[in-house]
């Protein structure tokens, strides 16, 4: 293996930016054993991580219900997101920020002493074609259901074996998204985003707390676009047939933004194509993104 690192990644350990083939943590990490850690991917517009603070709140929520101790650092785990992203200097990233419990002694317990580990990934972006905005994209519902009474219900864990999965089933069918439903049979997440629909010209969303669903920055984003337009946004039930029945339809996250929904397995969802609100939406989501990562401008 090559001792460069790659040109469209840049990795960094613990504060440390280190070439590929140093980027590891210890075979004892918890992470790698238990799944024991969470992760957050924020987009970089420039040298501007979108919506960071929203992002570490989440991160924190997630490393006290799963009852770090110590808790993340902020402060630094900041500073080493900054230089990391500096470092990198790409016009946009995909920057993925994993925190686990770290090295300690075997078993399940987790009463330590255990000193976290802290990878950061920063990772060119390579923005996909407007062509999605006018065509929109298709997705499968999957067999496998969120378990959204689970431990891990509406965290951003390490345990994600039911979204990896899931997206199986939608390579597999060639789709570019795998719906998940819960225990209960209702409408829940992607398999890496976030669904919404537009019903009676309002955005309606599952509800997190019923469905299990993560709550996503993209789609609290989405949200605010929406109230900017002067758009109603509603929490609700929503079953697997409501996006067939719904005006529009569209993904959200992080990296993919806002993608318009058009299929659904044999289906169409949302009119079966890209509409006037989302792309509405989508406008403003973009205008908001210009407005909080100044230079960044989106491409004409």
């Amino acid at each position: 293996m090559s001792s460069q690192p790659s040109p469209e990644t840049l990795y960094s350990i613990n504060g440390k930016i280190v070439p590929e083939s140093e980027a590891f943590v210890p075979v004892t990490d918890r992470g790698f054993l238990y799944g024991d850690g969470l992760f957050e991917t924020l987009h970089a517009y420039g040298p501007t991580l979108f919506r960071a603070e929203a992002h570490f709140e989440r991160l924190l929520n997630g490393a006290r219900s799963l009852h770090f101790n110590p808790p993340p650092d902020m402060a630094i785990l900041k500073t080493w997101l900054r230089a990391a992203i500096a470092a990198a200097a790409f016009p946009e990233a995909n920057v993925r920020m994993t925190v686990t419990r770290g090295a300690g002694p075997r078993g399940p317990s987790i009463t330590g002493p255990f000193t976290l580990n802290v990878i950061i990934t920063v990772t060119r972006h390579v923005r996909p074609p407007d062509s999605i905005l006018l065509e929109g994209v298709s997705a499968v519902v999957a067999t496998i259901r969120r378990q959204e009474s689970a431990a891990t219900s509406m965290l951003k864990t390490l345990n994600y074996i039911e979204q990896v999965l899931a997206k199986r089933e939608a390579d597999l069918a060639h789709a570019s998204e795998a719906l998940l439903l819960n225990n209960a049979g209702l409408l829940c997440e992607g398999s890496a985003s976030n669904i919404s629909l537009i019903r009676d010209g309002k955005l309606t969303i599952p509800d997190p707390k019923l469905s299990g669903a993560l709550p996503g920055i993209a789609q609290l984003t989405a949200v605010d676009a929406a109230r900017n337009l002067g758009i109603e946004t509603v929490y609700s039930c929503l079953s697997p047939w409501d996006p067939g029945m719904a005006e529009e339809a569209f993904l959200t996250g992080s990296m993919r933004e806002i993608s318009p929904l058009v299929r659904i397995d044999d289906r169409p969802a949302g009119g079966g194509k890209p509409g006037p609100i989302t792309l509405k939406i989508v406008a403003e989501f973009r205008r908001i993104v210009e407005r909080e990562c100044p230079p960044f401008v989106f491409p004409k």
